[in-house]
């Protein structure tokens, strides 16, 4: 390896290879830098950055991080750690949020992880996002011993003038500023606060109720406001309402694939239709002058149906909505619109590439086996297939789901469609260009039934090819 830099652009790469007389360059894990005289015999990680597109410009330094619910990693080893944060960071993810709690086991295993994040290699970081649906107000000795156990750690998210990043999961309610001082910065560690607070700032800006944030973190805006297609309007109340001043201070919002958990005494589903990761992402890059950093909700949340990782062993029990309804195509896609956001430049489609996604069952269905009862706002959706295809041209794409079946006409860049859903084990996608096949890519990762099921699921299953 040449270098590794968040900064890393293939053309960058290219140009030091060269510069050095090396005949071969490439890029890993979007930022390692790696030169060479002879060609590779093996192929690439299928998630390595620029395997379906190239990207174009400088990172301007904004963050793009994913939010990991620490309670939900019980299992991990540290080569799970570092496999994931490879996974993550190939796709232009900075670092982890971690979101932990009381359990004793916990510690040792966020040792595990920022330990991992050093042996990766990718320069990834790790900070903490303290939940107050978990800790309580009253928990200060729990925060002091974190910030102390990890100020010092070379995994850890700090500012250029190493501050150490730390955000919420609300909390507002819980301390004044001077109260929030006296428990983050008495540590001997300077404090970059960028809580996500949940206060009402109708009369009252954010940086009024507490003038010491550093920034301000919304998670709202990742779904859209009721049953409506999502747009920066969250995001626009809440800007012209934290009364910061940028820079220093830092605007960090949210996105997210899809919302729905169906445990009994909580079972909702959020309007996830319209294609809302590819668009929330759009929005993100349209409006990227206005925010410096943004979480993905989630890495690893099983009950709400957020995750974009790979689904592991630790979910909570009756996370019956989550096994076979794989996320990581959201995922693959992140590093597309995660250098776009980075750079405000879109990258350069170098091949082509499908994704679709779909429920397994109609909003009307009922099931059969299911004592919890329909989702609040179980009619906030539509039954259809939703296909994000990424094009290097004009052409013609079939897409078939059993009976269902329909041919669209493509252009080059990102094209989106809808397909009515049918009963199907599979779905099957055909892209021609100039009377020629591109692909043919089927996937049996999205079925559907069009009878009753047994149990609810408004999760999405996704695919990605070819």
């Amino acid at each position: 390896m040449i270098y590794s830099s968040s900064t890393n652009t293939q053309d960058k790469c290219v140009a030091q290879c060269n510069s050095k007389g090396y005949v071969y360059a490439g890029v890993q894990y979007g930022k390692e830098c790696w030169c060479g005289n002879s060609a590779a015999t093996t192929t690439p990680p299928a998630t390595s950055n620029g395997s379906w597109y190239r990207t174009n410009g400088s990172n301007s330094g904004k963050l793009v991080i994913a939010h990991v619910i620490f309670g939900n990693t019980y299992s991990y080893t540290s080569q799970q750690w570092i496999n994931e944060i490879k996974m993550a960071s190939a796709q232009g993810i900075d670092g982890f949020a971690l979101n932990f709690g009381y359990d004793s086991w916990q510690a040792d295993q966020m040792q595990s992880a920022y330990d991992a994040a050093s042996a990766s290699g990718t320069g990834f970081k790790m900070f903490f996002s303290l939940d107050f649906s978990v800790l309580g107000c009253g928990d200060d000795n729990t925060i002091r011993f974190y910030i102390n156990k990890f100020k010092n750690h070379p995994a850890q998210l700090k500012d250029a003038s190493g501050n150490m990043w730390i955000t919420t999961f609300d909390g507002g309610s819980c301390k004044s500023d001077a109260q929030w001082n006296n428990v983050l910065r008495t540590n001997g560690v300077g404090i970059k606060f960028v809580p996500g607070f949940f206060n009402d700032l109708t009369n009252t800006k954010m940086k009024e109720y507490f003038p010491s944030i550093n920034g301000d973190f919304w998670w709202g805006p990742a779904w859209p406001k009721y049953n409506n297609v999502i747009d920066w309007s969250e995001d626009g109340y809440r800007i012209s309402r934290d009364g910061l001043t940028r820079p220093p201070d830092v605007y960090m919002t949210s996105v997210a694939p899809a919302f729905y958990v169906h445990y009994g005494g909580r079972n909702k589903v959020l309007r996830s239709d319209d294609h809302l990761y590819a668009r929330r992402w759009e929005d993100l890059v349209s409006h990227r002058n206005g925010v410096d950093a943004l979480q993905i909700v989630t890495w690893n949340d099983y009950g709400e149906s957020t995750y974009i990782g790979p689904i592991g062993k630790d979910m909570p029990s009756g996370t019956t909505w989550v096994p076979g309804f794989d996320h990581t195509p959201f995922l693959q896609m992140t590093g597309y619109y995660a250098w776009a956001f980075k750079t405000g430049q879109y990258p350069t489609i170098t091949s082509d590439k499908i994704f679709f996604w779909a429920r397994p069952h109609s909003k009307y269905a009922t099931a059969t086996n299911d004592g919890i009862g329909k989702p609040e706002n179980w009619d906030w959706t539509d039954d259809l297939l939703w296909v994000v295809l990424f094009s290097t041209g004009s052409g013609s794409l079939k897409v078939t789901m059993g009976s269902s079946s329909q041919t669209f006409s493509v252009s080059a860049g990102v094209n989106k469609f809808t397909l009515p859903l049918a009963q199907a084990s599979s779905v099957t996608t055909v892209l021609t260009r100039n009377g020629a096949q591109v692909f043919n890519f089927q996937s049996d990762a999205v079925t559907y039934t069009s009878g009753n099921p047994s149990k609810y699921n408004w999760n999405y299953a996704a695919a990605a090819g070819p």
